[in-house]
């Protein structure tokens, strides 16, 4: 499935709280919202188990053991993840909440969570994590080529027709032609718009 076919809805929001009673009553808020979601004990449980390079959104406590949801967010974030992740804080731990949010988290709740902030929040990660996904993949898909292809791409974006990428090349028409194809090929992208459309993406995330 790519990232352009995932629905918000089709999301599962992944709940780590190493207190039961948060787990089951955020597990109820999500619910009540039509929303599908796994609890964890940790975040060591939840790494054990699940791929973090799907989409989902992460609730997370900020105070757990073994690995803390700040080192869970460094964790996700070096790994280039898609997964956006939420904190939950308690009293005193707002600022390393807001310290969370300049590291890339999505958005920081209090508890005790109202669904309305609940709501918002979810909302928000679940188009941060599809946007990430996006890149992750259109990322993927431009480390397959190879330097000359990279070259003819750049051509491309530029707007240049093949005569004026040959003569920049300095290689035939027929081999940007070739070149060319497999760009297109590998971006799978069906048109030259579509192609131009990932491209444009790149340039902004490299």
């Amino acid at each position: 499935m790519t990232p352009t076919k995932i629905n918000a809805e089709q999301l599962l929001i992944h709940i780590i709280d190493d207190e039961e009673s948060v787990r089951t009553s955020c597990e109820f808020l999500l619910s009540s919202l039509g929303l599908l979601s796994q609890t964890w004990p940790s975040a060591v449980a939840f790494l054990a188990s699940v791929d973090i390079y799907h989409p989902a959104v992460i609730l997370s406590d900020l105070r757990l053991p073994e690995m803390t949801g700040q080192a869970l967010l460094i964790h996700l974030i070096k790994h280039q993840s898609p997964m956006a992740l939420i904190a939950l804080t308690g009293n005193g731990d707002i600022s390393d909440a807001v310290t969370m949010l300049k590291e890339g988290a999505a958005d920081y709740l209090e508890k005790p969570i109202s669904s309305r902030r609940l709501q918002e929040a979810i909302a928000r990660a679940q188009q941060l994590t599809i946007k990430r996904a996006e890149h992750y993949y259109i990322r993927n898909l431009y480390a397959q080529l190879t330097e000359k292809e990279k070259q003819v791409a750049s051509e491309l974006m530029a707007g240049n027709l093949n005569k004026i990428i040959a003569d920049h090349l300095d290689v035939s028409v027929r081999t940007v032609e070739v070149h060319r194809s497999q760009v297109m090929k590998k971006m799978k992208a069906q048109h030259i718009s579509e192609l131009i459309q990932r491209l444009a993406v790149l340039e902004h995330i490299l």
